[in-house]
């Protein structure tokens, strides 16, 4: 029985530590599916050990605080908790612990918060396993471990060729901006995109949600300040309707 089973983490004499050069991992998520899929391939990979798991936040913190774990692989939404709140409390307990983010998340924002939080790693679900063990020994060894989807808007963040947050878009959402540019209705840029004319509407109503907008205009001129339109742009004879046929 395991901190996931019961709440709390495994009773020992003091955090373990490995002389080998084992790294030693505590593993959270609400799933225990997902928890005994990880544990059993990371199982194939003899540097890295399991020493514990947790469900939840306090959990977390509890078995973080018992073995001192070299890395904490931490599932981003909890269900009692958001991991940014995980990774803060591990942080404000002194811990000498690192944190690899593992999540189905990818929106920048949270890649950025997680970030800022503390974590050393940000790495989606749909890694390799081989990616996921060179994750963690990275994360142990002090280094960055941040997925190849999100270095490039990292990189670009840093050099400040785009603000970091700007939602990430498609190719096929750029071209659909660049025609809203135009001023083009939906059945319009559908035509020049030989696409139906309800699939660009549903383009239009996916890119209205990533950059919280309610309009056509607005959307363009957040898009064109966020630099992924070609050239500022003229709105004023853009139709403003929500989905404008």
């Amino acid at each position: 029985m395991n901190a996931a089973d019961t709440g709390a983490p495994v009773a020992i004499d003091g955090p373990r530590t490995a002389t080998d050069g084992t790294v030693q991992v505590v593993l959270v998520d609400d799933h225990a599916l997902v928890r005994e899929g990880l544990r059993s391939v990371l199982g194939h990979f003899d540097d890295i050990q399991i020493v514990d798991e947790a469900d939840n936040a306090d959990a977390a913190v509890k078995a973080a605080t018992a073995h001192q774990p070299d890395v904490v692989v931490l599932d981003l939404q909890l269900h009692d908790q958001d991991g940014v709140q995980v990774i803060r409390a591990l942080a404000a307990r002194g811990l000498a612990v690192k944190v690899l983010v593992l999540s189905v998340h990818d929106e920048p924002e949270r890649v950025r918060d997680v970030l800022r939080a503390g974590a050393r790693g940000y790495l989606l679900k749909t890694v390799r396993p081989n990616e996921l063990a060179a994750g963690i020994r990275s994360v142990a060894a002090g280094r960055w471990a941040i997925g190849e989807d999100f270095v490039g808007m990292l990189v670009d963040a840093f050099i400040g060729a785009i603000p970091l947050g700007v939602p990430a878009v498609t190719p096929r959402e750029s071209e659909v901006l660049a025609l809203l540019a135009e001023g083009l209705a939906n059945r319009a840029v559908a035509q020049r995109l030989g696409i139906s004319t309800r699939t660009a509407q549903k383009h239009v109503e996916n890119l209205f949600k990533k950059f919280n907008v309610h309009g056509r205009s607005a959307l363009v001129n957040v898009a064109g300040r966020a630099g992924l339109l070609p050239s500022p742009v003229d709105t004023n004879g853009s139709n403003d309707s929500e989905t404008s046929e």
